[in-house]
């Protein structure tokens, strides 16, 4: 059966490509690793936010049985509390997206009403398309909540040079907000 499958005229070195790629595109266990130069940023970050507290995350569990929500189940590892003294100051989304032709990873941090405080771009590996990483652009995501979605081009400024990558932050950020909604009506947020 596998003679039909391989094509002799085929490499095996793009065999192992091959199978590769397709591990890099399986889900893994949900949990989000960003790199050391993330998390240095989004330490920074978290220390202009919150100065004066002392912070700690807590991940949501988001992968049980009694959940069947899709969007909550893929969002698993990647939304935490953000506490002190047992107390939830908001919530931290972290993911990665794609941009044009690599994927970049960007933080979400919002109050316990919902409401973005602030959205980082962590990581941005090439220069074509950094316009979304502006300080200048990204405070424009302020204010946003589930029942007021970013839209790029509409209520969030387009990019010139940035339209994917603008485009995919943008809406991964809505989705976000979306699924917050379904965790704070699904009684998930701590």
């Amino acid at each position: 059966m596998l003679k039909y499958f391989f094509s002799e005229s085929i490499r095996p070195s793009v065999y192992v490509l091959l199978i590769f790629l397709m591990a890099a595109f399986i889900p893994g266990s949900g949990d989000l690793r960003l790199s050391h130069e993330s998390v240095k940023k989004l330490n920074k970050s978290m220390a202009g936010i919150y100065a004066g507290h002392i912070t700690h995350f807590e991940k949501l569990e988001l992968n049980n049985q009694d959940i069947s929500d899709t969007e909550i189940l893929n969002a698993d590892g990647k939304w935490f509390a953000i506490r002190e003294e047992g107390l939830t100051l908001g919530w931290l989304m972290a993911d990665r997206i794609w941009g044009r032709y690599h994927e970049f990873e960007y933080a979400l941090i919002v109050d316990t009403s919902c409401r973005i405080i602030n959205v980082s771009v962590l990581s941005y590996p090439a220069s074509h398309g950094n316009a979304v990483t502006s300080r200048k652009w990204l405070t424009g995501f302020r204010g946003f909540s589930p029942d007021s979605l970013p839209v790029f081009g509409a209520n969030v400024d387009a990019l010139s040079g940035s339209t994917i990558s603008g485009t995919n932050l943008t809406g991964s950020v809505s989705t976000s907000l979306r699924v917050l909604k379904k965790l704070k009506e699904g009684g998930l947020l701590k």
